[in-house]
């Protein structure tokens, strides 16, 4: 039985469609059709059935699933059995960060971690949360906000600190609210993809609902775009806002929030060499940089 096919069963089955699973495993519509198509073929027997709501599991397919499940542990267990072997951290290890924390805060510390570990290559996976440990697509995860539902084991590392940030430009056209009166007379930069960002994007519409919202961005690269050329006031990360000093924080003392940072692994992967090196690393990071990343 090919082992990729089972994967692409368990991508439809989570996803409830081919172009969801598709868009998890990065792969290509038909290709997950084909794959699960030659699987059903080789079972003899149908997986998936259509419903109003998508692809359901039929009963058998829901079998299959927890038979696909174990094995699935079954292979993150023999690779931790066999990777372990030897104390010399080697190896690729998959860390999923959101593309901000890459770019302004770890990408800095990278060069002395790798200096250090030498035979270690991090793939850093930005792509949009949620990944999935259990498919693979990340070995690490650092999540803001919630710890995820696979299981995974991890700490809190850090609060990450959010507020409100301006141009110095637009603040001086525009002053700053300080009340909530205040928010009539401004323009906001809002979240188009409020899925992925449903805390934050709560925080600015209640803050701001005073406010006229003339652009939506789906990536807060965007927002920061947005922003730091005076088309208005945005919601971003402290750590982001803070590295601009053509950006001021509105009523700072005020109009902060946190959330908390989490790190996360398989638990029969963890003490592998590689892993216990990148996850030591981030941590100690995360220690360092305390202040910084909450905005203080």
């Amino acid at each position: 039985m090919d082992w990729d096919h089972c994967r692409t069963f368990a991508a439809v089955a989570e996803a409830g469609s081919f172009l969801g699973a598709a868009r998890l495993l990065r792969a290509s519509h038909p290709t997950v059709g084909r794959a699960v198509a030659s699987l059903e073929a080789q079972l003899g027997t149908k997986l998936f059935a259509r419903s109003n709501d998508g692809l359901v599991l039929t009963p058998q397919g829901q079998r299959f699933r927890e038979h696909v499940e174990v094995m699935a542990a079954a292979a993150l267990r023999a690779e931790a059995a066999v990777s372990a072997k030897g104390p010399r951290a080697r190896g690729v290890v998959k860390l999923s960060i959101g593309p901000t924390l890459a770019a302004y805060w770890l990408m800095p510390h990278m060069e002395a971690f790798l200096q250090t570990h030498r035979d270690i290559e991090v793939e850093l996976v930005t792509h949009p949360f949620p990944v999935s440990v259990r498919r693979r697509e990340a070995d690490i995860v650092l999540r803001v906000y919630q710890s995820g539902d696979e299981n995974l084991v991890g700490r809190k590392i850090a609060r990450l600190g959010v507020g409100f940030y301006a141009s110095r430009d637009y603040a001086a056209r525009h002053p700053l609210p300080e009340h909530k009166d205040d928010w009539k007379d401004h323009r906001i930069v809002g979240f188009a993809d409020k899925a992925s960002n449903a805390e934050l994007g709560r925080w600015s519409d209640h803050v701001a609902r005073h406010a006229s919202v003339v652009m939506r961005c789906s990536s807060q690269a965007d927002m920061l775009a947005a922003v730091r050329a005076g088309i208005g006031i945005s919601v971003m990360s402290c750590i982001v806002g803070d590295a601009h000093p053509e950006l001021i924080r509105v009523a700072p003392d005020k109009l902060a929030g946190s959330s908390d940072t989490w790190l996360l692994a398989h638990p029969d992967l963890v003490d592998l060499p590689a892993m216990r090196a990148v996850i030591n690393f981030v941590t100690e990071c995360a220690r360092l940089d305390r202040e910084r990343l909450r905005g203080a």
